[in-house]
C-alpha cells in the first residue's frame, strides 16, 4: 500500500464535487486534478465510482 498524504488540495478536490470546480479552485488543468484524483483512490485503495 502507498503510503501516500492526503494533503488540503486533495481535499479541495473531493469539496469541489467536479473535476471543473476543481480545477477552478486549484487553479490547476483538468488533467492534474484528474491524475491527483486518481493517486488518491489508489493511495486509499477505495472505488469512489460506480460505472453502473
Amino acid at each position: 500500500m502507498n503510503e501516500q498524504q492526503i494533503s488540503w488540495d486533495d481535499l479541495a478536490i473531493v469539496e469541489a464535487g467536479s473535476l471543473s470546480g476543481a480545477s477552478q479552485a486549484l487553479r490547476i488543468n483538468h488533467a492534474n486534478v484528474f491524475k491527483r484524483l486518481s493517486e488518491m483512490v489508489q493511495s486509499l485503495g477505495v472505488t469512489l465510482f460506480n460505472s453502473d
